[in-house]
């Protein structure tokens, strides 16, 4: 009789996709500048930083919309709805942080041939392995909830200073 053990990871208290969007998200922006001025001064092999530029965007896109937090309520980035709509409809690819780990890392290897992408190669695979962490601890993406405003304190009628809204009766 076999007995089949199943390994589970503890309950992590770091919340590991947070980390990986802001850093995998910084990339993108680094890529696409290393990119534009690979482009610009024509290094030799310029046609991979046309690569670079097109996939700079696409991990922007991806990666502007925040996560839902599991422990705190999220603060959404601005604008973050439209991205976060493309991210809702494209369901598996974009919830399982596996697939983006897996992706990160294939989708990196042409920027590693050239010595201007290198360093923005070298930190989205950094990312991806910070997706592979949260994939691991099977941390997945949901997008940020609206705020309600309905347990908001009501605006004030009245302008400073008020008075009170009833008077004593004067004793006479």
């Amino acid at each position: 009789m076999a007995t089949s053990t199943k390994t589970v990871l503890p309950a992590s208290t770091i919340e590991w996709a947070m980390w990986a969007n802001e850093h995998v998200l910084i990339t993108g922006y680094m890529l696409g500048i290393f990119s534009i001025l690979t482009m610009i001064f024509r290094f030799s092999l310029w046609q991979i930083s046309i690569y670079g530029f097109i996939l700079s965007i696409v991990i922007i896109v991806i990666e502007y919309p925040r996560s839902g937090r599991i422990v705190k309520k999220s603060k959404a980035r601005p604008f973050q709805q439209y991205p976060s709509i493309l991210l809702t409809k494209l369901g598996a690819f974009a919830r399982n942080y596996f697939i983006r780990f897996a992706a990160y890392i294939l989708l990196s290897l042409p920027c590693l041939f050239l010595i201007s992408t290198i360093t923005p190669a070298i930190s989205l695979i950094i990312g991806a392995a910070a997706y592979g962490l949260a994939a691991l601890y099977q941390e997945q993406w949901i997008p940020v909830e609206p705020k309600s405003t309905d347990d908001a304190v009501p605006m004030p009628t009245r302008p400073p200073p008020r008075e009170p809204l009833y008077r004593a009766p004067p004793t006479v």
